[in-house]
């Protein structure tokens, strides 16, 4: 029999080395690994989710992460892994965006995050700033393909979420021109 685990207690995979395969949550499992067949609902690697709205200032953590003070049960309610979406900055634009969530093995940070990458080079830092995102799918690992999967039509739609277009409303209306 092959066994996969799901560790209910973030980073202590190390106690299932009988398993043939630790996981950190069932969106993480690919039943074709296991000759099974593969779930149904993932478009080009990525697992469409019900859109979620986050927002707050950025601050300054391992690299420019969300402020996750009042999201403790949505850091509870979806597992660790790569998402990804659309992200609006106020005075600045609606832009694509990856994000992780969960323990950064690189800086062995103790709390769980949300590290948000804005698919784009802007010349200076914006910390500080009002950051929202939607968060529209979930992916394995690899980060690269949202870029792409993000022009589909199922995720395209989202860049005009009024949730993003408000901020951006906002500071035209505070900053007359």
């Amino acid at each position: 029999m092959e066994v996969i685990a799901i560790p209910s207690i973030p980073k202590q995979s190390h106690l299932y080395t009988m398993a043939d395969e630790v996981i950190s949550s069932l969106f993480d499992l690919r039943p074709e690994q296991w000759n099974l067949p593969p779930f149904d609902d993932w478009i080009e690697g990525t697992l469409p989710i019900e859109p979620w709205h986050i927002g707050g200032p950025v601050i300054k953590g391992f690299g420019p992460n969300l402020s996750t003070e009042g999201y403790s049960s949505l850091l509870s309610e979806y597992p660790s892994g790569v998402y990804f979406g659309w992200a609006g900055v106020a005075k600045r634009g609606i832009y694509k965006m990856v994000m992780s969530i969960g323990w950064n093995p690189y800086f062995d940070n103790a709390e769980k995050t949300i590290e948000p990458w804005l698919l784009h080079e802007f010349e200076d830092d914006f910390y500080g700033e009002e950051l929202r995102l939607v968060v529209v799918a979930k992916i394995h690992e690899d980060g690269r393909i949202a870029e792409s999967a993000l022009e589909l039509p199922t995720y395209s739609k989202y860049k005009d979420d009024m949730y993003l277009k408000s901020l951006l409303e906002m500071d035209t209306s505070s900053n007359p021109s």
